[in-house]
């Protein structure tokens, strides 16, 4: 483990020990936008020249009346710690506001539903160029972004999903599609899961995704979540990536080595 990974998992203990509810993670989020939106307060309240406590000081005075003590002590706990620049600050506190959108999740038995339907989205996203460029376009406003994403998905999925939506169309990590699946793995963490991609060509019914599920757990030694993609051009079988292993039996693989052996004959 790196200094800065060692660094982001105490942060993370000691938010765990804050008592946090469903207002909290909201609050973080408009606390985001509001440093946005300010980039001379971003940089006061992570200026490396002032001692912890004076940062957090400064969060305290300006924003505690603002918002839940809760919440106050997660921005306090953020400010703290060290961070290169006023914007890896505020994307440190929408990280930790989606860790704690998913915790309360997790506290409601709702987390399967939602990263499901964060994965249906993300691929919908992906396999869609309009959709997809749209969200990526640096000129296309961040409001507008969750004007159309609401649009789209408003009443078909949970609202905190559709809250995680309108959070990654920010794209603080490159693109869409890339901060949503940060939003899964983080998810995976949380559960002490393992993610396996698996692509098929046709859906599975429910009674063969639970049986892949428990082969899988059965081979690792352990739960994973299951992410499933639908692509025709695999024409059969199943392919499974797990991490760096990937598990290939797909009909599109085994002609893919026949075809090699025949030119190597």
């Amino acid at each position: 483990m790196t200094a800065r990974d060692a660094a982001i998992a105490g942060l993370d203990a000691e938010i765990d020990g804050i008592t946090t509810d469903a207002g909290t993670a909201a609050e973080l989020f408009a606390v985001v936008d509001l440093l946005d939106g300010q980039p001379m307060l971003r940089r006061s309240l992570s200026d490396p020249s002032a001692s912890d406590e004076s940062r957090a000081g400064l969060a305290r005075k300006l924003l505690s009346k603002r918002v839940a003590p809760a919440t106050s002590l997660v921005l306090e706990a953020v400010v703290k710690a060290a961070h290169p620049s006023g914007n890896a600050l505020v994307s440190a506190l929408d990280r930790q506001g989606v860790r704690l959108a998913l915790s309360q999740a997790r506290r409601e038995r709702k987390l399967d539903e939602v990263t499901a339907q964060l994965f249906q989205i993300s691929a919908l996203v992906d396999e869609n160029h309009e959709l997809s460029s749209t969200l990526r376009n640096p000129a296309f406003p961040v409001e507008a972004k969750r004007s159309l994403v609401s649009g789209l998905f408003r009443g078909k999925v949970s609202p905190l999903t559709l809250e995680l939506v309108n959070r990654a169309v920010k794209a603080r990590r490159r693109t869409f599609v890339n901060t949503v699946q940060g939003y899964l793995d983080m998810a995976a963490r949380l559960t002490g899961q393992r993610i396996a991609k698996v692509t098929v060509a046709r859906p599975l019914d429910a009674g063969r995704t639970a049986r892949l599920k428990s082969a899988l757990e059965a081979q690792i030694g352990g739960p994973v979540s299951i992410q499933i993609t639908v692509d025709p051009a695999v024409l059969g079988g199943v392919s499974v990536s797990l991490g760096d292993d990937v598990y290939e039996s797909t009909v599109a693989a085994r002609l893919e080595d026949a075809r090699r052996q025949l030119i190597n004959l």
